[in-house]
This record gives C-alpha cells, sequence and structure tokens, in this order.
C-alpha cells in the first residue's frame, strides 16, 4: 500500500486557489497528498466513504501528487499540472454528487512528436465525432419515446 503524507501548506493553498477557479470550493473538500511513487504525476479520487468518516470531512476529493516529480518543476507547472487533474472534477448541484472524469483527447507522445497540432486536432475531431454521434442516438430515443407517447393518448 502506498504512504501518504500531506503535501506542503504551498500546495495545499494551490489547490484551494484552484478550486475557488473551477467554483468547486463551495461544494467539494480537497485535500493534497504526497505519494513517493505513482503512474501520473497528479490524479484525484473521490475519497472513500470510511476516509470520510474518519476525517470527519463530507464530499472530500484526494489530490494525489507524485512527490519527486513535482520537486523537479517550477510553481507554474506544479498548477498547471494541479489544475489539469482537477479539470476531471464537477458537482452535480441537481444530484448532489461528484463526478470524476470528464472527456479527453489522448495522443500518444511518438504521434504527438510527429504530427505536433495535427495530431491534437484529429484527437479533438474523434471526440466530436463521437460526441455528435451520442448526441444524435440521444435525440432519436427521445423522438421514438416521444412517438410512443403520443400515439397511446
Amino acid at each position: 500500500m502506498a504512504k501518504f503524507t500531506k503535501a506542503d501548506d504551498e500546495i495545499q493553498d494551490m489547490v484551494h486557489e484552484i478550486a475557488s477557479e473551477l467554483s468547486l470550493e463551495n461544494f467539494i473538500d480537497f485535500e493534497a497528498l504526497y505519494v513517493a511513487k505513482n503512474k501520473e504525476v497528479v490524479s484525484v479520487s473521490k475519497a472513500s466513504a470510511v476516509a470520510e468518516y474518519l476525517s470527519n470531512r463530507q464530499d472530500l476529493c484526494l489530490v494525489i501528487i507524485y512527490a519527486e516529480a513535482f520537486d523537479m518543476v517550477d510553481d507554474k507547472t506544479k498548477k498547471l499540472w494541479l489544475r489539469m487533474a482537477m479539470d476531471n472534477v464537477n458537482y452535480d448541484t441537481e444530484k448532489d454528487k461528484i463526478t470524476i472524469g470528464v472527456p479527453a483527447i489522448t495522443v500518444p507522445y511518438g504521434f504527438y512528436k510527429k504530427y505536433k497540432q495535427e495530431a491534437v486536432d484529429a484527437s479533438e475531431l474523434a471526440l466530436l465525432t463521437m460526441q455528435q454521434i451520442a448526441d444524435k442516438k440521444e435525440q432519436e430515443k427521445q423522438e421514438k419515446k416521444n412517438k410512443k407517447k403520443t400515439k397511446n393518448n
């Protein structure tokens, strides 16, 4: 099991500043933790119910930071990394629910090195195309539902 330590106050302040920028500070309680080893530089996860109970904090999200990587960069880069990870967090006020994960583009590094912006644009187009298909199917589903409803009345 990974060993966690509380992140420095400077990092905690960055996390809370970003939460404020994202308008999440009124809904989600963030805690930044360092870990000695991680596959990602920064990741965000919802704390378990047990962790929330033991910390006496509701709607707690943990910002897990790979400490060694963070020590190697300047504050601007740290903030960008934090912001990129925290941009995945949303709070649905209607459902009173935290969701982590948003549509994202992925470009293999070697592919990016060769094609640069063209690779990013192609990945973005793939994401938008998939969303159009999903929207179209949802619209067809609604039309079918409405047609059935009017038929029964």
